[in-house]
């Protein structure tokens, strides 16, 4: 086996296989397991009780043979759902599994920010108003501040989610205060809005899919590129 490999835990409901692909340098191979996301209204409720579900575990396990570089939990909302740290009991059930060190969406989400040095950012997230409060106080806890927040409010659908709507959704949070855009969910297409909304709006633009494997690239030693993208300029 050669390349550096690195696994992804994610949702069954996802259908962004081919974005996260993208955001993948050409020596990078990454290999999917899918994890249990039930059909159920997207409730903050709902999110808190996969925390702990066992088919993480069972999926990071499985990934063990093929000896990945890195692990990355590539779920938004399930990674922050407890608030300040709840990505950690992820993280570790994973490294455990997978013996392998792991990340997760929200993990790479202030990993990324903190790289551009973003202290004050404004947040776009399709959840419901609830959920996404509990990212804000996620990032929060790491010294990252939203300054200005707007929801989809969706209980769930977020993959009907056109390229156009999620530009809008980003032009309409943004504010003078903030110094960078964080974009939630892994299941929302961002991958043609990147470049084009930070050359419009002047600042970078984070999102869950390119921050995750950014920072699962990162973790492994491997350097992350994409073409235009503020997070793939080196931070001096």
């Amino acid at each position: 086996m050669s390349g550096t490999r690195i696994g992804i835990l994610y949702p069954s409901d996802g259908v962004l296989d081919g974005e996260l692909w993208s955001f993948a340098p050409p020596d990078v191979s990454l290999h999917f397991t899918r994890i249990r996301f039930p059909e159920h209204p997207v409730t903050l409720e709902f999110v808190v009780s996969l925390v702990e579900d066992p088919d993480i575990r069972h999926g990071a396990a499985n990934l063990r043979q093929i000896q990945p570089a890195v692990v990355a939990y590539a779920c938004t909302c399930v990674s922050f759902a407890r608030g300040p740290r709840g990505d950690r009991p992820i993280i570790e059930a994973i490294e455990d599994a997978a013996g392998a060190p792991a990340t997760t969406t929200s993990t790479a989400l202030a990993a990324a920010c903190h790289s551009l040095r973003l202290r004050r950012v404004a947040l776009a997230a399709p959840y419901v108003a609830e959920i996404t409060e509990r990212l804000r106080a996620f990032l929060k806890d790491t010294g990252v501040d939203a300054v200005s927040v707007k929801t989809l409010g969706l209980l769930g659908g977020v993959a009907r989610v056109s390229a156009g709507e999620v530009i809008e959704l980003v032009r309409s949070v943004d504010s003078d205060a903030a110094e960078g855009i964080v974009v939630a969910n892994t299941n929302l297409s961002t991958l043609r809005a990147v470049t084009a909304l930070e050359r419009e709006l002047g600042k970078p633009v984070v999102t869950a899919n390119q921050a995750t494997i950014w920072h699962a690239c990162r973790l492994a030693g491997v350097a992350w590129t994409w073409a235009g993208c503020a997070l793939a300029a080196p931070q001096l």
